[in-house]
This record gives C-alpha cells, structure tokens and sequence, in this order.
C-alpha cells in the first residue's frame, strides 16, 4: 500500500509539473539524488547485517563458565542484537522496496523527459552539455553531444552566445538565479534560399541540498511556424488598417486629382516602394495614361501614354483583370516600349486592376529599380484595395462629370437665354424693318388711292397693284417668322412633314442634295417628343448647311413601339469631337449639347460618330413616355 501511495504521489508530481509546463517538469531532475542515497543505505545496511551475524557468533555464552552474571548479560545482548538485526532486516526490506519504487518513478520521469518534443539539455557551469533527452539524442544521432558546449550544438557556433541579438540564457539563469525564457533568432541558407529560424529557449537552474545552483536545464523548440503566423497575423492586421486609412482618406473628398494623389501616397508608404502610379482608363479611346505617379519621370509618363488595352504589362492587366507580376521588367516578354522602360531603369513591376464592380476603371502600378519579389500578402492587400480605390475613383469620375453637366447646364440655360432674347430682337427688327414699314407704307397708299382714282383711274389700279404685291410679301414675311418660332407643319402633318419641309428649304438652298427615309408606321407622337425630335434634327441640318461642306446627306425617321430614332448623316469634312466639346470651343459645343440636353430631358440618348475627314452621324433615341428613373446620367458618345 506504501508501494502504490509513493508511487501515486511520484506520478502525481510528474503529472502536475507536465501541466505546469516545460520549467517545472525539469525541477523534478533533482529527485534523481534521492537514488544516489537510497544505493547507500541498501550497501550500509547489507554490511551490517552480515557484522552483526559475526558478532553474534563470537558472543555465544560457554554453558560450562560460572559466572552466571556475565552468561545473563550476553544473553540479554545476544537477545537485544537478534532483535536489532531482525529490525535492521525489515528496514533492509522497506529500503528495498523503496529502492525499486524510485526506480520506477526514475524511469517513469525519464520515459516523460523523453516524451517531450522539445530539445531538452542540461549544462553546467562551463556551458557543456552533461545530460540530453531522446529528442537531442535523435537528433544528433551520428554526433556525440554530451560533453560539448551548448552552443556548439544548438547553434553552429564556435563562441558563446552575445547580447544584443543572442542573448545567452544560462549565463542569465547563473546571474539571477531564476528560471528565465529567450527566443533566438538564426538565419538559415538552404537550396539558395535564406529564412530566419525562430529558437524559444527556457532555462531552469538544478538546485543541490544546499541551494545551490549546479546546473541549469534548457528546453530549446522551434517556434518558427509560431512566429511566421504571427507575422502573418500582423500583416493582416495592418493591411486591414491601411485599407481602413485609404477609405477614409479617398472618402474625404470627392475631387479626383485629390483621391489619385492621396492613395497613392499612402499606399507607396505602406509598401516601402519607391516607384508607383495610377493609370485610367479612357472608355472613348480605350487608352491607358498616367493621371498620378511618383518617382518616374515625366519622359516616362509621356512616352506611356495612350497605352492600348492588351498592350504592355499594364494594358493586359486591364484587358485580364487581374494582378500580374514581374520579378525584372527589362527582361519580361510582355513588356511594351522596351526602350523607354530601359531608359527609366525598370526591374521590379506589379500591376494592380482598379476595379468598381465589373468596370474597369484604371491600373495601380508599383515598382522599383532593382529586381523585387512581392510576397503573397503585398498582392493580396494591393489586391484588395485596388477594388476600394476603383469605386473611390468611379465615384470621383462620377461627381467630376456632375459637375461637368451642372456647368454645361448652367452655360446652355444663358445660352438659351441669350438666343431667346436675340430672338426676340431679330423678331422686333423684322417686324419694325419689314412689317411695319410695309404697312406704314400700306397706309399711306390707302389714303392717296381715292384722290388718284377720280383723277386717273388707270393709276389707281396700278397703286392697286402695288398694295397688293405689299401684302403679299409681308404676309409671306409674317408666315416666315411664324414658321421659325414653330412650323405649323409640325402641329397639322407631323413630324416627317416638318423634317421634310426644313431639310428641303435649308439644305437645298445650300446647294445639298437630301435623302430622307421614313421606317415604322407614321403615327402622330406626344406634343414634347415631337417638337424636341424636330428641333434636334433642325439643329443637325442647320451645322450641316452652315459648317459640313457635305455634297449629300440621309435622313432617317424610324418609328418603334416604345420611341422614335432619328439619325442624320452627311459626307462632309467632319470634325474632332473632343476639341469642340472643350471649354475652348465653348460657342461651337451650345448646338451639339442643346441637342443633349433636349433628348436626356426625355429619358433619351445622343450619339455623335465624327473624325476629321469622315463626315458626321447624329443618331438620337427618344422614348415615347419617360418613367420614373429613366433619365441616366450619359456622355456625349463620340467616335
């Protein structure tokens, strides 16, 4: 019962120190002495047992002697020394059984030493190893390890362990005498490839009877995994923080010049780059440029500009849509502009598509002049926050083009007010030059014809018939400017009648042949559709008699089910789209983006398809009813 209670209570020792960890297991070393005097007793005892077997042969009384006294004085000794040998015998036996109940905690603390994976070394003063555990042993199974220093072994080193980036533990455990936890850091060559090793190192010092420090146990483990997912860990935590930074950043503003300039900067800081830049994309052109950039060069901003989709490392990243890498762009096939990108000393490359939604938007460029290998999370972060930076920079695009229409909006408005009041003041000059001298002049005939026609009837009728040629002409005036201000054709035959009418008498007295082509059942149209129809078409043919030179032009009215389309066409010099939609063509661009406005004010869509040298065709769209929410926010399309 003493047997399984001591060996319980051994076991139950061990089993806690397991629990406590890797230090308090190795205290239990110390045990280990306990053997070393148990081995002593077992021989004392042993060698009394058989003095006093001898002694009590030599003291056998002689039954002939008559000192009776002394006869009674050995037998009471013989007595006394029988009853101390038989207690000497079960103490030998306790002793025993003790001896092999600490054999067995002995092997039972050696088989857990052996269980642990971690290295586990004992070292003395002189930092040689003196004792290892199986995972030592198995580890350096072709080299003999007791006996040589620690550092030797664990390290590969021919000196000690120096602060302040090795800081030796067990020279720290014999100067503070406490059991003290340090973590290595070793950087490994293998296959040509570097990494860093992480080793975690808790010492303990071994305590003899006196309290003093005899030795000092290590455990040494590899926690590189560990600190690789703590690293990685960390990563992600600051690319989560930096994505956070860049949307509250590109957030504060919806100018696009400040969203381009300030991601930017924030992400060459986050990457340690010294090369980076943001392309867009131009929908017209389908052409990448550089709208932000540091560290390149302005030759090399020009010499990339209108990058085609496809083209380059940049243009297939947008045609693809994903990431690409290059590890040496002077050496990568899909480099375009070989030349330019030699000149700027290009070698590490990442494109980044920009992203909001499923349209693309631009490329986020990050380099450097020597060859760069981007690790996995710098592509999955840049990755990410190229999707944030694409609705940053749509939603920027989106305000700029508001702004832009706000503006157009704003110039049409005077501009309409202008020509309304030009028109006014064309209108009152025809009335006070035309009209009302006609009829001042009228009046004056009237009064004189009753004295001319008692005097000479036949002048009479000759002043007859100049008032009448005068009426004529006025009212062919009147019918002239009423036509300007709304043809009553319009309002009696439709549409195709009043397109007719003005094509004919503006186009013809330009010496322009017309083609006009009606599509669809000529069913009469909402009052507002028809009148912005008429007036887009009239605007078109009004440029093409005063600006087209065109020889011939086709005119196409084709009714749907749900709207009208016209399109207008001519052979002319045509003209560049973009250049008189600037603010420097101003003037030029009221005609074209009154038609816009017009058709956008109906739910409707206005295409322009123009090049120098290649005629003009206008097609508009106009939806017979406008619904809730089918106005959209469009461009001018040009080709």
């Amino acid at each position: 019962m003493n047997t399984l209670k001591s060996q319980y209570s051994y076991t139950t020792i061990v089993a806690m120190a397991v629990m406590n960890g890797f230090s308090n297991r190795i205290r239990l070393l110390t045990n280990l002495g306990i053997l070393v005097w148990v081995s002593i007793v077992k021989n004392v005892s042993g060698g009394v047992r058989t003095e006093l077997g001898r002694l009590l042969l030599r003291v056998t009384p002689d039954v002939h002697t008559a000192d009776g006294l002394l006869v009674s004085t050995y037998e009471n000794m013989r007595r006394r020394l029988r009853d101390s040998l038989r207690e000497i015998e079960e103490k030998t036996q306790q002793l025993e059984e003790s001896w092999e109940e600490l054999k067995q905690s002995r092997d039972l603390l050696q088989t857990i030493i052996d269980s642990i994976s971690a290295d586990l070394i004992v070292i003395d003063r002189d930092l040689r190893i003196t004792q290892v555990n199986r995972s030592m042993r198995e580890k350096y199974s072709g080299d003999e390890v007791v006996g040589r220093y620690c550092y030797e072994v664990t390290h590969g080193q021919k000196y000690p362990c120096q602060s302040p980036d090795c800081v030796c533990p067990a020279k720290m455990v014999w100067q503070t005498c406490e059991p003290t936890r340090v973590v290595h850091v070793h950087r490994m060559e293998q296959n040509g490839n570097s990494r860093l090793q992480y080793l975690e190192i808790f010492a303990t010092p071994l305590y003899d009877r006196n309290k003093k420090i005899v030795q000092i146990v290590e455990l040494v483990q590899d926690v590189t995994k560990d600190k690789e997912q703590e690293q990685r860990i960390l990563e992600t935590n600051q690319a989560l923080r930096a994505l956070n930074t860049v949307a509250i950043m590109v957030s504060e503003s919806l100018s696009l010049e400040y969203v381009l300039n300030t991601a930017l900067d924030r992400i060459i800081e986050l990457t340690r780059a010294e090369i980076g830049g943001i392309l867009l994309l131009d929908e017209k052109t389908q052409t990448l440029s550089y709208k932000a950039s540091r560290g390149l060069t302005p030759q090399f901003v020009k010499g990339t500009a209108g990058m085609a989709i496809g083209e380059g490392v940049a243009g297939l990243v947008a045609q693809e849509g994903t990431t690409i890498l290059v590890d040496d762009a002077q050496k990568d096939p899909r480099i375009s502009r070989r030349p330019i990108v030699v000149q700027e000393g290009l070698r590490g490359f990442l494109g980044v598509p920009l992203k909001s939604k499923e349209r693309m938007v631009g490329v986020l460029t990050i380099g450097s002049r020597i060859p760069r290998l981007f690790t996995q999370q710098e592509v999955q972060f840049l990755t990410a926050l190229g999707h944030q930076l694409g609705l940053a920079i749509e939603n920027a695009q989106l305000y700029q083009e508001l702004q832009f229409r706000e503006q157009a909006r704003a110039d049409l408005l005077r501009q309409v007010i202008r020509v309304q009041e030009d028109e006014r003041r064309r209108v009152a000059r025809e009335l006070h030059d035309v009209t009302s001298q006609a009829l001042a002049t009228l009046a004056v005939r009237v009064e004189t014809i009753g004295s001319i026609a008692r005097l000479d009837p036949k002048e009479a009728d000759t002043l007859l018939e100049e008032i009448r040629r005068l009426l004529m002409l006025t009212s062919k005036e009147v019918h002239s400017l009423i036509y300007e201000l709304r043809p009553s054709l319009l309002d009696d035959l439709g549409l195709p009648a009043a397109v007719r009418s003005c094509a004919h008498n503006v186009l013809e007295a330009a010496r322009i042949e017309v083609h006009l082509e009606v599509v669809g059942r000529e069913d009469r149209l909402p009052p507002e559709v028809e009148i912005a129809a008429f007036r887009i078409t009239q605007e078109a043919i009004t440029n093409i008699a005063s600006h087209s030179k065109a020889e011939s032009t086709y005119i196409s009215l084709e009714f749907k089910d749900r709207g009208i389309s016209v399109q207008v066409e001519d052979d002319g010099i045509g003209f560049n789209l973009l250049e008189v939609l600037s603010s420097a063509h101003a003037k030029e661009s009221m005609g074209l983006l009154g038609m816009k406005e017009r058709a956008e004010l109906l739910g409707g869509t206005l295409n322009i398809d123009t090049e120098p040298g290649k005629g003009t065709r206008i097609t508009v769209e106009i939806p017979l009813s406008l619904e809730k929410g089918d106005v959209q926010d469009k461009r001018i399309v040009g080709g």
